[in-house]
């Protein structure tokens, strides 16, 4: 068990990520050390050979003004020699007892003179230093391992956090959010990430099942009226041998054309919200885009008893996809008429990158603004209405693809009003 546990601690690459700084920090620390100590010895030596210079100099000028050479005070020495080697140089004796000297001899006219100095001070400060440095490094990288498991173990444990919520997710459990305690960190920022896609995937299954509904209940009234008109026809061609008439096949075919019209408009609706339109974005003027769509609706505005009213303020350009925009406006202006009062006024704004449509229809309750935006969605009172519930899906959808915002309230004069506001 323990066994178990150690090879799994090891495998963290938390543990990895440690290991392999603190191997680097010592790499530094033991070089920058090293590099002190080697530079504080050649100073401490440096010194030494400037003072036995300068008593060389003076052990010169004491001979050649007749005198003997200066008398040596404690822990150096004075002599004159012979065979040494000239220069300086450092004799360690084998024996402990003995001190470290540091010597320098030179050829003179008078003999070779050696002058020595006592070096043990020096060598002790050395010692201590070393020593002093050996115990701070392993204090120090004794600290910083401890340290640096500490903060890899609460990093994993934070990761283990996680790994487990993603593991609830894999499972289908979309509905249990990762609690991650602690600070506010890159952890917790890819958290709350995470969170945010699990929310929204689980918004995009629960639209999938109340589509799934929807399309199943909206395609099961026309199906069943095809095969109610058809059966009816059937036996009364078999049975009464009455000929089939061409409105007995409208009747169909306008059955078949409804359910083709749903499947259609789920298709475009798929391809937008995909995100495949992006492709043909262009700049747009918005003032353009309401002008075309006045001049297109309003005859058939008008033929409907209503009116298609245009007021523009600033119109901005925007970038996005012409044809989508097109539709978006269009699917706007049906739903007035299909659901507006009998001889309303239609009215569309452009106030800079900002467009609007009102009507002066019954609205939609503020319970329902959020439903009208599914697929296939139908209220009570517009459910046995000629459309398909994917008019304002589809505007919602297409806002989605340019990051626009989608705003459904009440007209100031009564009715709906929805509103577009494009990223400026």
């Amino acid at each position: 068990m323990f066994l178990n546990q150690l090879k799994s601690f090891a495998r963290l690459s938390a543990l990895r990520q440690t290991l392999a700084l603190l191997g680097l920090f010592a790499g530094i620390s033991v070089l920058a050390w090293g590099g002190t100590f080697w530079l504080v010895q050649r100073e401490m030596t440096a010194a030494v050979d400037a003072r036995l210079t300068t008593r060389m100099q003076a052990a010169l000028t004491a001979l050649d003004a007749g005198q003997s050479l200066p008398p040596a005070i404690d822990g150096q020495s004075a002599k004159l020699t012979s065979g040494a080697r000239d220069g300086f140089r450092t004799i360690d004796p084998d024996s402990h007892n003995l001190p470290q000297y540091r010597y320098l001899s030179r050829t003179t006219p008078y003999g070779q003179i050696t002058l020595g100095e006592n070096t043990e001070r020096q060598e002790e400060l050395r010692d201590l230093m070393a020593g002093g440095m050996l115990v701070m490094l392993t204090i120090t990288l004794l600290g910083t391992l401890l340290a640096g498991l500490w903060m890899a173990r609460r990093g994993q444990a934070r990761l283990d956090v996680i790994n487990a919520g993603l593991a609830e997710v894999a499972k289908g459990r979309l509905d249990r959010p990762i609690l991650l305690h602690g600070p506010s960190d890159d952890l917790s920022l890819l958290a709350d990430r995470i969170n945010a896609t699990t929310a929204r995937l689980d918004q995009v299954m629960e639209q999938m099942r109340v589509q799934s509904s929807n399309i199943a209940h909206d395609l099961r009234t026309p199906l069943a009226r095809l095969r109610a008109q058809l059966e009816t026809k059937l036996f009364a061609l078999t049975e009464q041998q009455r000929a089939v008439t061409a409105d007995d096949l409208g009747a169909a075919l306008e059955q078949i054309d409804r359910i083709t019209g749903t499947f259609n408009a789920l298709l475009r609706l798929s391809r937008i919200e995909s995100g495949a339109g992006r492709a043909g974005f262009a700049p747009v003027d918005l003032g353009w885009l309401a002008q075309q769509t006045v001049e297109t609706f309003g005859p058939v505005t008008e033929d409907a008893g209503h009116q298609l009213k245009l007021e523009m303020t600033n119109p901005a350009t925007v970038n996005g996809d012409r044809d989508l925009l097109v539709q978006l406006l269009a699917n706007l202006i049906q739903n007035a008429l299909r659901y507006g009062a009998e001889g309303q006024t239609i009215t569309l704004r452009v106030h800079g990158p900002r467009i609007s449509i009102s009507d002066q229809g019954p609205g939609i309750p503020f319970a329902e603004r959020e439903k009208v935006l599914v697929p296939l969605y139908q209220g009570e009172t517009t459910r046995q209405n000629a459309g398909f519930g994917l008019g304002l899906a589809m505007v919602n959808a297409i806002c989605e693809l340019h990051d626009a915002g989608l705003s459904l309230s009440d007209a100031p004069g009564g009715g709906l009003c929805v509103t577009v506001q494009f990223p400026t």
